[in-house]
């Protein structure tokens, strides 16, 4: 009989192989104070470990050639960068100097005022860059240690073709080397579906589940597994017959794979006939390029959070650079760029004018912008001077009122003004649309619809407020339902004001990105999608094979008697299981 242990998957490809158990030790962090005299050498210390760190992450980068796929090369780029930003290096280098303290202390003093500030902005996008920091200064760390830049190498086998390597928890560089040795599939006792080790075992087509708890201590060295990805399951202890099924199992993924990006170069419309658009959401300059060379119809969202990370607010000059750099590798479609979309605890220090208890209900996103006028300009300024370079669009984020968009637009008008008095160039035609992602957006988005040129949805607030639960909260998070009733028939009033009106509505939040849950917002009218680029090509497939008039009848039989399916899990089984 076999042993299942269940994760999360987060891919749908199938291992079988031998387990490997790695297990590095801890680092051990020594702290002390340093003499006067020791100093100079300590700097020396910390940029010699550094440096050895960018080298081995350039020679990864190296032996990958093009064939590690563009996320993974991605990441490893994103940590040679974080090696090299003032913010990590020389405010390391200051608390050595300042503080007399030793490198791996003042090291990890500085990571974790960083990763405070990047707490404040509780956002997916920067959870992703908490563990691009975590990560590169682990490779700094073991060089202090004098240990080699990564463990793996002594304790993995050669090649890796038969083995699932099960780990706690697995870096971008540790996933490069397994890659290189063609490891069958990965387990990890840690992680989500959108942790960088996920988001690389997808675009590497490794297949990998995530979050197994006390798999180290269940899985013996050696013995031999079946990982399916697709159901988050691992199996041991199984016989022959169910090693054949899923043999035969894996070729058929593996095909599919193949066949998966081939929809990208399709027309994008459903099989009776409706055209819909894919859009990219995006933020660093690999995010556009690889949005462009996927063939999105545009950015649906340009997050702009991640700026304002530092101590020091970013000056209009720094803004419009990061504006402008996105329109011109957009090259004529449109950008979308949300405005400053943080409050309360999750301001940078610069920014904290107040600290409400409950910073989800807080001065945050369009509420701040209106409190703080002259960052608000600022950041105006910048993306009006950046729309000469392509058509730019602004999105005000959690809008509530008509009154906030009216006071938005007198802002945006006088920069406009402003601009055009100095001989700037400014698009006639920059749109301004608005999120909404509130329930009082929702209800009055009649009224606010005609204050707006388009709007777009935020599913992930939309829902965490209509269900009055944090996504965050473990004791609550089981609660967080996109297929509540309430949810649906929310966003198929907002997506019927804007038919009505004829303003395009796009929904950017984590909804629009799961391939499962395409044809349910299909199904509720909405034919504008934004996502990250890795989600295009399933997003794209799902669609190109469905009916949308087919999805229509569901959804509608479903919202108006939600007893006819027993749950909003078995209504997105049933949209899924054909055309």
């Amino acid at each position: 009989m076999s042993l299942v242990l269940t994760g999360i998957g987060v891919t749908s490809g199938i291992a079988i192989g031998e387990v490997h158990r790695l297990t590095p030790g801890e680092l051990a962090l020594p702290e002390y104070h340093l003499d006067a005299d020791a100093i100079e050498a300590e700097l020396e210390r910390i940029h010699r470990a550094i440096d050895r760190s960018r080298k081995f992450l350039g020679s990864l980068l190296d032996k990958m050639g093009e064939s590690g796929g563009e996320t993974a090369r991605e990441l490893l780029e994103s940590h040679r960068l974080i090696l090299r930003d003032p913010l990590l290096v020389d405010a390391t280098c200051e608390r050595i100097s300042s503080e007399r303290i030793n490198a791996e202390w003042a090291l990890v003093k500085q990571t974790n005022q960083l990763l405070a500030e990047f707490k404040r902005l509780d956002d997916d996008y920067i959870a992703l860059r908490r563990e691009d920091l975590e990560q590169a200064v682990n490779l700094v760390q073991r060089e202090l240690a004098d240990q080699p830049a990564t463990l793996i190498g002594a304790q993995v086998p050669h090649q890796l073709d038969h083995t699932v390597v099960v780990a706690a928890e697995l870096g971008p560089a540790e996933m490069a080397i397994l890659h290189q040795r063609r490891v069958a599939g990965l387990v990890t006792e840690h992680g989500g579906p959108m942790s960088h080790s996920a988001i690389l075992a997808r675009s590497l087509e490794i297949p990998m589940v995530v979050g197994l708890h006390h798999a180290l201590d269940v899985l013996v060295e050696g013995e031999s597994v079946i990982l399916d990805g697709h159901y988050g399951a691992v199996m041991a202890a199984h016989d022959e017959s169910l090693q054949r099924h899923y043999e035969d199992k894996r070729e058929l993924s593996l095909r599919r794979r193949v066949d998966l990006r081939r929809y990208l170069g399709r027309p994008s419309r459903t099989v009776d006939g409706l055209t819909f658009r894919l859009f990219g959401n995006a933020e660093l300059p690999e995010e556009f390029q690889r949005c462009r060379d996927d063939g999105v119809a545009g950015i649906g969202l340009m997050r702009t959070e991640y700026l304002f990370m530092g101590d020091q607010v970013p000056d209009e000059e720094t803004q419009y650079r990061a504006y402008r750099a996105a329109a011109e590798v957009m090259d004529g479609r449109p950008l979308t760029i949300r405005t400053l979309d943080a409050g309360g605890d999750k301001l940078p220090p610069a920014l904290a004018v107040t600290q409400g208890p409950n910073p989800a209900l807080g001065l945050r996103g369009l509420r701040l912008s209106l409190s703080v006028t002259d960052l608000f300009r600022q950041q105006i300024r910048a993306i009006l001077r950046a729309s000469q370079f392509g058509p730019v669009q602004i999105l005000l984020p959690m809008i509530t009122s008509i009154d906030e968009i009216r006071q938005a637009r007198r802002l945006i008008e006088e920069c406009r003004q402003s601009l055009q008095a100095e001989g700037t160039t400014i698009d006639p035609d920059l749109a301004i649309g608005g999120m909404i992602e509130t329930p009082a957006a929702a209800l009055t988005v009649e009224q606010l619809a005609d204050e707006l040129d388009f709007m777009s949805i935020g599913t992930n607030d939309l829902i965490q407020y209509v269900l009055a639960i944090d996504r965050q909260d473990e004791l609550v998070s089981y609660l967080y339902d996109p297929t509540h009733p309430g949810v649906l028939r929310l966003i198929q009033r907002i997506v019927e004001t804007g038919r009505q009106r004829k303003l395009p509505v796009t929904v950017c939040g984590e909804l629009a990105g799961d391939a499962h849950a395409a044809r349910l917002l299909l199904g509720l009218g909405v034919t504008d999608f934004s996502m990250p680029p890795a989600s295009l090509p399933a997003v794209k497939k799902s669609l190109i094979e469905a009916s949308a008039a087919r999805c229509r009848k569901q959804v509608t039989r479903f919202l108006d008697n939600p007893a006819h399916h027993n749950t909003g899990q078995d209504l997105l089984e049933t949209l899924n299981s054909k055309p």
